[in-house]
Parts: structure tokens; C-alpha cells; sequence
């Protein structure tokens, strides 16, 4: 992105799509009305796999992608497929490595810059992870900031695939938490 402000109403854009893209498997949690940390958890168990399923969901993301082609008034066509081109590669394939076992993933994860390092991650993730234990699910996640690692291992999430992206300097970390591993 050639600036931070055209970065942020590219990001503006590109998460409202993304969101109402997943919001149908998901579950949004927040900490308060004052919406100091947000996450976004896809539940596999929302996703049926089946026929009908599948259709509605890749329905939801062409409708996402038409949705955000405003995005190439900013950043150009080139640009806009280069993001798509980006995406793909960052998918949640890796998934499927746990069959059909229930799974949470954490698709998003953000806290504001002036509520960082007060505990608010906590507020989303204990809640988030007892619920995983109680119904023996799996919660799983993906960081490309390495600095980010720690702050998932606090709670008990562990690498389980690191996936290069192509014509890039990023990885991506693929996580996993095991309800009563490690625990």
C-alpha cells in the first residue's frame, strides 16, 4: 500500500466484506459495548458440508469479492488481484489435516492500539477456550506476525504447519488448541 490512509480504507472495506462473508458460521465476540478487543470465530459446525452448503458459502464469497471491487478505485485492478492472489494462498486449508473434527478458528483476532497490553485478549480468549474444553472442540488459528507466537502459546495454542506465501517474505503460522493437551 503506498500509505497508511489508503491502507486503512483498503482494510476498512476488505474486513466489512469479510465479515458479513463469514458471519452466518461465526460467532463475533467483543469485550464490551466500547468494543476494545473483537474476534471473529468460525464454527465448522455451522458449515454442514453439504452440497447445498458448499454452494451457499462459495455464493457468499463471489458476492464478497463483487462487494469489494471498490477496493480497485484505490488500489487498481492489478493491485486488487494481487490481494486475491494473496488471500488464497493465506487460506485455512491446512484445516482439513484434522478430518471432521469440531473446530473454532479464530479468524480474527483485534484489540484497539489504546487498550493493548491491558488484558483484553484474555477477555476473548478464556471465555473462547473454556467453551473448547467443555464441548471438546478444537480451536485453531493463523498469524503471519511472528511477534504474535508467544501471546498464543500463553494459552496453550501450538505451531502445527508453518506455510511460506509465495512471492513473499511471510508465513503464515498455522495454530492449534487441543482441549486438555498440555493443559
Amino acid at each position: 500500500m503506498p500509505d497508511e490512509s489508503t491502507r486503512l480504507r483498503v482494510l476498512n472495506i476488505f474486513f466489512h466484506r469479510y465479515i458479513e462473508m463469514l458471519y452466518p458460521y461465526s460467532d463475533l465476540l467483543t469485550t464490551s459495548t466500547n468494543f476494545e478487543a473483537v474476534a471473529l470465530v468460525f464454527d465448522s459446525e455451522r458449515q454442514t458440508g453439504t452440497v447445498i452448503s458448499n454452494v451457499r458459502y462459495m455464493k457468499q464469497i463471489v458476492f464478497a469479492i463483487i462487494k469489494s471491487l471498490p477496493i480497485c478505485r484505490i488500489i487498481g485492478v492489478r493491485g486488487f488481484i494481487r490481494g486475491l492472489s494473496i488471500l488464497r494462498s493465506m487460506s485455512s486449508l491446512w484445516l482439513s489435516m484434522f478430518g471432521d473434527q469440531k473446530v473454532k478458528h479464530l479468524d480474527m483476532l483485534a484489540v484497539q492500539d489504546q487498550y493493548r497490553g491491558q488484558g483484553y485478549v484474555s477477555k476473548i480468549m478464556t471465555p473462547l477456550l473454556a467453551e473448547c474444553r467443555m464441548s471438546n472442540t478444537l480451536c485453531t488459528l493463523e498469524t503471519q506476525t511472528p511477534s504474535n507466537l508467544p501471546i498464543y502459546e500463553h494459552y496453550q495454542f501450538r505451531t502445527v504447519k508453518v506455510i511460506p506465501l509465495p512471492n513473499s517474505t511471510l508465513e503464515q503460522y498455522c495454530m492449534a488448541f487441543t482441549p486438555g493437551v498440555a493443559e
